[in-house]
């Protein structure tokens, strides 16, 4: 994303994303603003000021949360000149970018989903109030007028202090590209984001980050100032872009699950909160050694049953028992299913015993076809015991919330040489860091906990 708007005019938060621009080379910089638009939404006054009383915030704050679909869904893209390349103007050979097609299907989407109201907006020097079609034939024709600069921390701010309501989310739709106007703010990056997002101090605040990458046609404007101020004809390396939804945990978990999850994307989570998922010890699924369900009445084998406790008669490192526990994470984004960060982030805790997790893996079509309670669940975890205590011991298996790999991955400290370095953005690390900082806490809770038990048997 990213340009310094001034969304909030008394708002001074020191450090500019100019997207992929240096200002004073951004064409269409002197340009007079775009006259025809439909709605300007003013922005409030000062920060941390309550939204005006006809922005959408205000009248789905009566709408109660956690039921039915959600009561309002603002979407916001930016047109500032380092988002041209993704939507450039519709030329003789009518090609397009995936940024389009994907962003074009995206609002569609929206537009037909059961949210009770949606807005959409441009932001450029402030957010522009467009109907559907008007956004939609941006995406699609390209940026007729782009914004000379926008800035991400009074973005975020602008989105939580006027557009934060319960049952509603809204999503930003941008490359998310910080242009300091100098070295020397480069540091305090996830302190301007943190400011901007803690400014009206939202306990339930969550932000869930999607990125993607698209071909890009057009002029890159890298962020740092030392190297080229520009480079024509880029790109030979797909470019970045991002969705961030932001607003109540609940609301977020339930518009990502509805409207994000049905592509694949990098995603990182911070702030929301997910149910426990379905799980069960399964006795009859390469289990070893002997053991039995603990839970009374357990050898009724009740359906749809899920049992915890592990009663084990005799155990050794010459005779180890081994258990699966059946997982089913369908409820849960694509990040907390991926097998690489399970194996990362999958703990089990326990004392006085020696048991440990000996592998995760994921339902085949094996499972998925079988006849037994296997079929219900979507991953397995297999753990190993050799050794146990007098009495019953608890044990959790218990999901980490760590920030994912490709975050690193996709962090460059200088985008100067776009073409050679690949897939990147400038300071992402940093950006996210400010995130968690509000809607991670100091100690992130875990994405689950399965509590079991293991006791010797009767």
């Amino acid at each position: 994303m990213t340009r310094s708007f001034p969304l909030l005019p008394a708002l001074a938060l020191g450090v500019l994303l100019s997207g992929c621009y240096s200002r004073s080379d951004m064409k269409g910089e002197n340009r007079a603003a775009e006259p025809a638009v439909t709605e300007t939404v003013p922005p409030a006054e000062t920060p941390g000021a309550a939204a005006p009383t006809e922005t959408p915030a205000a009248e789905a704050a009566a709408a109660p949360a956690g039921t039915g679909p959600l009561a309002q869904v603002n979407v916001f893209l930016e047109v500032s000149g380092s988002m041209e390349g993704f939507m450039p103007k519709t030329g003789a050979d009518a090609a397009n970018t995936r940024f389009q097609q994907h962003v074009a299907q995206f609002l569609s989407e929206v537009n037909r989903s059961s949210a009770a109201r949606k807005t959409y907006f441009r932001i450029k020097e402030k957010p522009y109030r467009d109907s559907y079609q008007q956004l939609s034939q941006t995406v699609r024709g390209g940026i007729q007028q782009p914004a000379s600069s926008t800035d991400i921390p009074t973005v975020l701010d602008t989105l939580v202090t006027g557009y934060y309501a319960p049952n509603s989310v809204s999503v930003l739709i941008s490359d998310f590209i910080y242009s300091p106007k100098n070295a020397g703010a480069i540091p305090y990056i996830s302190t301007d984001i943190t400011d901007a997002l803690n400014r009206t101090r939202r306990a339930d605040l969550a932000v869930s980050v999607y990125g993607y990458a698209s071909d890009f046609r057009g002029t890159y404007y890298p962020a740092l100032k030392s190297g080229p101020k520009k480079i024509t004809g880029c790109c030979d390396t797909a470019v970045p872009y991002y969705f961030w939804v932001i607003g109540p945990a609940d609301a977020v978990r339930r518009f990502d699950a509805a409207q994000l999850e049905k592509q694949p994307a990098q995603q990182a989570h911070f702030g929301v909160k997910y149910p426990a998922p379905p799980t069960s010890l399964l006795s009859r699924f390469q289990n070893v050694g002997a053991w039995y369900y603990g839970e009374k009445d357990a050898s009724k084998r009740t359906a749809g049953a899920s049992y915890h406790t592990v009663a084990i008669s005799k155990v050794s490192a010459k005779e180890p028992v081994e258990f699966v526990v059946g997982l089913d994470l369908q409820a849960l984004p694509g990040l907390y299913r991926d097998l690489n960060y399970l194996k990362a982030n999958l703990q089990l805790q326990a004392q006085d015993t020696d048991a440990k997790i000996v592998s995760v893996f994921g339902a085949s079509d094996q499972t998925k076809n079988s006849s037994g309670a296997e079929n219900q669940y979507t991953h397995f975890v297999k753990v190993r015991v050799t050794k146990l205590g007098a009495g019953a011991r608890p044990v959790q298996l218990v999901l980490r919330d760590q920030r994912p790999a490709w975050v690193s991955q996709w962090t460059t400290k200088n985008d100067s040489n776009i073409n050679q370095t690949g897939a990147k953005t400038f300071a992402l690390s940093s950006l996210l860091d400010g995130v968690e900082a509000v809607a991670g806490g100091e100690q992130k809770a875990p994405v689950f906990t399965i509590p079991l038990t293991l006791q010797p048997a009767d």
